[in-house]
């Protein structure tokens, strides 16, 4: 039996998914450029609402392994590619993110052919955002060290969503007035754990539907709370939860 894969965003470089005797001799390691696990880094998206724009693919892809750039196509409207950090986190993307709806359309995740994402030229989406950023460098991945890695829980989509680094004395009001702010619907029933940490505050997030959860998720995930005692906000995050309910 080989050894384990290595965190579905971790590094590009990682041991092969073939043991030995099993499939043969591996194949040779691909370029570091190239992804590992699934033949391709990079994933195709269809279906996705006007309201989305790269941020907010990000916010709903970071779950599944770091991302590192997104890209918007011209030429196929609710369409955008997702260079993912390797193959392992195309797979739990693909796998975790395929045929669910959301904003009443349904999405089609699955492998693209090309191997990495070319910036090109960019355009204005509906908000006036860039069609592409990179986000390699970005503080919000959620799979950059095997420590980091290994707080993530990979889940299916579901109505409930667990929030936290939200600040100490945050309030169900305060949930209410984001997704008034952000166009999200507002969660039916809010579970907000008590006296965890002095320094933030974590709990749950009950929407009616699995949909509206993933919306709110892709609009809400890594928003700038006020911070009441420093000049410094708090990113609120984001992941789904096991919970049946917040109540």
């Amino acid at each position: 039996m080989g050894p384990p894969p290595p965190p579905p965003g971790a590094s590009r470089r990682g041991p092969s998914r073939y043991g030995p005797g099993q499939y043969g001799p591996p194949p040779p390691p691909p370029p570091p450029e190239y992804g590992m696990g699934s033949e391709s880094s990079v994933l195709m998206v269809y279906g996705l609402d006007p309201k989305i724009n790269c941020d907010r693919v990000f916010n709903l892809f970071c779950l599944y392994g770091n991302v590192e750039k997104v890209k918007f196509m011209k030429s196929k409207p609710g369409a955008a590619m997702v260079e993912m950090a390797n193959g392992y986190a195309v797979d739990h993307a693909i796998t975790h993110l395929n045929n669910n709806y959301m904003f009443g359309q349904k999405l089609n995740v699955c492998v693209s052919k090309q191997q990495a994402i070319m910036p090109g030229q960019s355009y204005a989406l509906e908000d006036g955002s860039s069609s592409f950023k990179d986000f390699g460098g970005s503080r919000n991945n959620r799979f950059s060290t095997a420590e980091q890695a290994s707080k993530n829980r990979i889940q299916h989509p579901s109505n409930v969503l667990h929030f936290f680094n939200a600040p100490s004395q945050v309030a169900e009001e305060n949930f209410h007035e984001i997704c008034e702010e952000l166009g999200a619907k507002k969660p039916t029933s809010i579970k907000i754990f008590a006296g965890k940490s002095e320094r933030s505050s974590s709990g749950l997030l009950e929407w009616e539907s699995k949909s509206d959860a993933m919306e709110a998720l892709a609009l809400l995930n890594h928003y700038q709370m006020k911070n009441p005692n420093g000049p410094y906000p708090y990113t609120l995050k984001l992941c789904f939860s096991t919970a049946q309910h917040a109540a």
